[in-house]
């Protein structure tokens, strides 16, 4: 019997759901899935330069495990692009440290660090929605995995 898994902690949702290619693939491609923790460290020790050690501290995982999700992202990532491949991020085992709403009133997009709001701080309207879901599984809730859009931030 396996150990459970630890959940790995996010500093914040992607801003996109995924990545498409264009050219002579026409509409046969395949989907490759990149999971929310994976992208998490591609963009600590890609983007943000940091290394392993304080990547794995930024997670609160071991700088082994973070290493194997490294490796998986990358063959990901790496498939993806040679093979033409849909690039889809969603799923995985994580907390996020800010949650992200969106307003259905407003068209707001709403980052906080607290655990809960209850109305939107733009147009005070509590016909918000949480958007974890929107990462962790395929959703059909929001508007804002079908468009892009700016975060605001509170």
């Amino acid at each position: 019997m396996g150990r459970n898994n630890i959940r790995r902690h996010v500093q914040f949702a992607p801003a996109i759901k995924g990545f498409r290619p264009f050219g002579r693939f026409g509409g046969s491609r395949q989907n490759v899935f990149l999971t929310v923790d994976e992208f998490e460290v591609i963009r600590l020790l890609d983007y943000e330069h940091m290394n392993q050690e304080e990547a794995a501290v930024q997670m609160q995982i071991s700088r082994p495990t973070l290493t194997r999700i490294y490796e998986k992202a990358r063959i990901k990532f790496a498939t993806a692009l040679v093979e033409g491949s849909n690039l889809i991020i969603e799923g995985g085992d994580i907390e996020l440290q800010q949650q992200l709403y969106f307003c259905n009133q407003c068209h707001q997009e709403i980052i906080v660090k607290e655990d809960k709001i209850t109305n939107c701080p733009y147009c005070n309207s509590v016909d918000i929605t949480l958007l974890d879901e929107c990462y962790t599984k395929q959703c059909n809730q929001c508007r804002r995995c079908h468009r892009g859009g700016r975060h605001a931030r509170i």
